[in-house]
């Protein structure tokens, strides 16, 4: 709900959520991009390529037929830990993003428009929360769910500086190739992102809103999908599976303010060609409260981060009245 470039990935939720990754190599137990994924004359894609690895990334979480709006969904749940606690699970979380895949008008690849949603959920009853009584520090408070309505991507055979947080430790263009493994029919691959980015919500203004002038946040994205399928030249899309985990500092609307913690999404993740092959829940909450995200973007729009959503929409919140 939900990794694209060192920077792009940190922006949604799968994403955000699916849009950041670094270029290090993931460890893997069999396979690389090199060996029997790669190399073959009769391969539709190679993945010892780098425009090899954007055609499959392209086609796993998009669909390279421009007039197709493609989706996808994750499903899991929320935690919370503190120094010197275990981890708390806090609540649930159900998302989905609607992407368009476009040629790039400058080189080779495509430009992914996104947008991205996702709602928090009771624990216990799996029912949307708009008001969450916050266990760390009793106070009960107004849930921001997550909304992003543009998220532009660059997917090209180099990684570049993409992003819509401002980062301090840039990484140099390097080429586009992920890390494969292969079990039988099955291939899979991780793109991932570690950030230390300056936050967009001034602590000295966003008092309990803001966790610090610099935040650090890290997204994983695994897929996995048939090796049939990413050789077959008929299919735009291809199917996955997968998971991604999600860890940053509070979320502004908690009011921990710079408390030491974290939050961690932990969610199961999926593709979709269809509406009809999403989760019920998440199309049923969509078209109740984001009916506008139910269809892809057809143009490239301006993106912000969630944070710098929040702080243009919201207000700083007063200091909590002491109980007497």
């Amino acid at each position: 709900m939900p990794i694209l470039s060192r920077r792009a990935f940190a922006l949604s939720g799968v994403a955000a959520t699916m849009a950041l990754s670094s270029g290090r190599a993931v460890a893997s137990a069999a396979s690389s991009p090199r060996g029997e994924l790669a190399g073959q004359s009769d391969l539709f894609v190679d993945l010892s390529t780098p425009m090899g690895n954007v055609e499959a990334y392209a086609r796993i979480v998009g669909d390279t037929d421009p007039a197709a709006t493609s989706y996808s969904w994750y499903a899991g749940r929320v935690s919370g830990q503190r120094p010197g606690e275990a981890a708390r699970d806090l609540m649930r979380i159900i998302g989905m993003g609607t992407v368009r895949l476009l040629k790039r008008e400058n080189g080779p690849g495509y430009m992914m428009l996104r947008k991205e949603l996702g709602y928090f959920l009771d624990f216990e009853t799996h029912e949307v929360i708009d008001r969450w009584e916050n266990p760390y520090s009793g106070e009960t408070v107004t849930v921001d769910h997550i909304a992003n309505p543009s998220i532009n991507i660059e997917l090209k055979p180099y990684r570049g500086d993409i992003g819509l947080y401002e980062e301090v430790d840039k990484a140099t263009s390097q080429p586009f190739l992920l890390n494969w493994t292969r079990v039988g029919d099955r291939v899979l691959t991780e793109n991932y992102a570690d950030l230390w980015v300056r936050n967009p919500l001034d602590p000295e203004i966003w008092k309990r809103e803001s966790s610090g002038l610099m935040i650090a946040i890290s997204d994983s994205n695994s897929f996995n999908v048939s090796w049939a399928d990413l050789q077959n030249p008929a299919l735009t899309k291809v199917s996955s599976y997968g998971q991604w985990v999600h860890r940053r500092p509070w979320q502004p609307w908690m009011l921990m303010g710079q408390a030491e913690g974290a939050i961690s999404y932990i969610c199961a993740t999926g593709s979709a060609a269809s509406l009809y092959d999403l989760p019920e829940q998440i199309v049923t909450l969509a078209r109740e409260r984001h009916p506008d995200f139910l269809e892809a973007p057809t143009e490239m729009t301006k993106g912000e981060s969630s944070l710098a959503r929040y702080m243009r929409t919201r207000t700083p919140a007063p200091p909590r009245e002491r109980a007497e």
